[in-house]
């Protein structure tokens, strides 16, 4: 590394650090204002997670709630599907106890027809 060059006059020294001062001002001014709004920014973007995640747990309960309506649903349409089943079974028993009971009135009055004749 080499040394800083020397002055040549002690007039130019003078403005020199006039010079490198300002600069140092300058440029702690844009870093405390660069430093401000690096901290708005972070205060901004803490604000947008908050509401993100509270969207987020609002869409979690809501899906959550659309989970059980359509389990719910799903156990009402089987019940709904044991219940047709159960009413189609016992139609069958009806219309076949209807059947035998027209079966034994026609079987009765050919008998009666039969036997009454003779």
């Amino acid at each position: 590394m080499s040394a800083p060059p020397l002055p040549r006059s002690g007039t130019s020294t003078t403005q020199d650090n006039t010079n490198v001062e300002n600069q140092i001002r300058t440029i702690d001014t844009y870093l405390g204002l660069t430093n401000e709004e690096i901290l708005k920014k972070k205060v901004e973007i803490d604000n947008k997670e908050k509401q993100i995640s509270e969207k987020q747990k609002q869409v979690y309960v809501k899906s959550k709630k659309i989970e059980d309506k359509i389990k719910l649903l799903d156990t009402r349409n089987k019940m709904l599907q044991l219940s047709i089943e159960q009413n189609i079974y016992k139609k069958k028993i009806i219309y076949s106890l209807l059947s035998v009971i027209i079966a034994l009135i026609v079987g009765m009055i050919f008998f009666y027809t039969f036997f009454s004749k003779k």
